[in-house]
């Protein structure tokens, strides 16, 4: 039920992740009923591009993403003119909100007009209460803010989730809300990326938003679920209870520090460090110094947002590597011990191969499993040009699109 921007009016779209490491690129066409990538082509970043998970050498990045297009390009015989795209920066801001609506009568079946009226109001009061919580927090006003992502992520009908509430009777309506903002000055480095390159940003996806969508065109279905997304220079974690993002916050906590430790130390190479990481006989003794470091930051930030409530068990991690240390540490955390509430003792890593069962992506751009960030964004595209088949996303896009005059 989300909505990014606008509808896309081509069939053919340019799909951009901006990445610490790589730029990737890949255009993905809508025919036939079918959404396929037609090509795919990466191009790696320059260290200076991008510092702390920021912008630093705009120029460039634009440069590095025109060589990965135009490559794509070349391949494909494809030039479109849309694309979607990622915003590298830590300071992406969600508000999420549940607002309750009751209806005036409720033994009439919901119809498009009250549907309309409905999400009006709730996003309006949902923005309202979005703004003024962000100014609080931050201290952006309003003007200093762009919202990039709209979402009803979860609406219940006299306490019954439904996904089309067209045709439900019954008085209370309960819709929960994700509003995803950045600072007007990053938003404004996008722009020049759009002028650059002569090509029209239709959305903005952070990748809080589109990597919990990994997991939504698989047979298996978790609601409770927390994404862990461990790169160069940050880790993103996502929390997700009832199938709704509840929660999402970066750490300074990344893999740059655990391969210098490891350098430092051995006098390896980076690139064999890299290639050597996954073995369970080497970097014991800095695997384990890295992970607690990391656990700490990690689990304090899920007491900070859970509270008293049950965290997920089930966690959904990405990396660059295949991860094993860092999954088997995971599943070795005492959860009571970390004063995490939970109906497990231990977190259950889901195995992140689940992705090769989405039928529209070709398994060799699986095979590098770096490309689950772009995947996930590619699966955003795929909704995004599908998105009159949904009545709530259409209605809240326009309803958004008015707001935001």
């Amino acid at each position: 039920m989300s909505f990014i921007d606008k509808l896309l009016p081509t069939k053919k779209i340019l799909v951009v992740d901006i990445g610490t490491y790589k730029v990737k690129a890949a255009i993905c066409e809508q025919k036939d009923g079918n959404f396929d990538i037609i090509w795919y082509w990466e191009k790696r970043q320059e260290t200076s591009d991008i510092i702390h998970w920021e912008i630093w050498n705009i120029e460039w990045i634009c440069e590095t993403i025109e060589r990965a297009f135009i490559k794509a390009s070349l391949e494909s015989e494809a030039n479109p003119k849309d694309m979607i795209i990622n915003i590298p920066t830590s300071h992406v801001i969600s508000e999420v909100n549940k607002i309750n609506y009751k209806r005036d009568s409720k033994n009439t079946g919901i119809d498009l007009r009250e549907l309309d009226e409905m999400i009006a109001k709730v996003e309006y009061l949902s923005l309202e209460k979005a703004k003024k919580s962000i100014t609080e927090k931050t201290g952006y006003q309003d003007i200093d803010m762009k919202l990039i992502v709209s979402s009803i992520t979860k609406m219940t009908i006299d306490w019954q989730q439904v996904t089309n509430p067209i045709g439900f009777t019954w008085e209370n309506v309960s819709i929960s809300t994700l509003n995803i903002f950045i600072p007007l000055s990053k938003y404004n480095l996008l722009q020049t990326i759009w002028t650059y390159l002569n090509k029209n940003i239709v959305s903005i996806v952070p990748l809080e938003f589109s990597i919990p969508k990994l997991i939504e065109y698989t047979s298996l279905s978790f609601e409770d679920v927390i994404f862990i997304d461990i790169w160069n220079t940050k880790t993103t974690i996502i929390v997700q209870k009832s199938g709704s993002i509840i929660w999402f916050n970066r750490l300074d906590i990344w893999t740059n520090d655990l391969i210098k430790e490891i350098s430092e130390t051995t006098w390896d190479l980076t690139v064999n460090i890299i290639k050597n990481l996954d073995d369970n006989k080497n970097y014991l003794d800095e695997k384990k110094k890295f992970f607690e470091l990391w656990k700490s930051g990690f689990t304090i930030a899920l007491k900070d947002v859970l509270w008293t409530e049950v965290s997920p068990y089930k966690l959904f991690l990405t990396w660059g590597w295949n991860n094993l240390f860092m999954r088997e540490m995971l599943e070795n955390i005492d959860l009571a011990q970390e004063w995490l509430k939970s109906v497990k003792a231990n977190f259950l890593v889901i195995d992140k191969n689940i992705v090769d069962e989405i039928t529209y992506i070709k398994n060799d751009f699986l095979k590098d499993k770096t490309n689950l960030n772009l995947l996930s964004q590619v699966i955003c595209a795929k909704e995004i040009i599908a998105i009159k088949k949904d009545p709530v996303a259409e209605v809240l896009k326009k309803v958004v699109k008015k707001i935001e005059k």
